[in-house]
């Protein structure tokens, strides 16, 4: 086989390959297009947008202008997992238990 006709075939594979690759970019891009065709987390917050970031901007509202509430709450959340690492392994829920 010649130089050329290697070439030729190399080609006509690499071809076939950007082939089947638009193929399956045009999917993608028709599901980022559709979101109701996705499935999990990600289609839930495709479908629902305005009420995410809704809740999103709420949140973001809330840590804006009562930090001290919302530094408290993670100080309370973070004490209970400690707590909850600390207890529940004695009880004998070994989940939490620290290794």
């Amino acid at each position: 086989m010649t130089k050329s006709e290697q070439l030729a075939a190399r080609r006509k594979l690499l071809q076939a390959e950007c082939a089947e690759q638009r193929l399956q970019m045009g999917h993608e891009v028709a599901q980022l297009k559709a979101p109701s065709e996705m499935s999990g987390a990600t289609g839930v917050v495709a479908r629902n947008k305005g009420w995410v970031l809704a809740g999103v901007g709420l949140g973001l509202g809330f840590l804006v202008t009562k930090p001290k509430w919302v530094v408290g709450a993670v100080t309370a959340g973070v004490s209970a997992y400690k707590l909850a690492q600390q207890v529940l392994p004695v009880l004998g829920w070994r989940k939490f238990e620290v290794h």
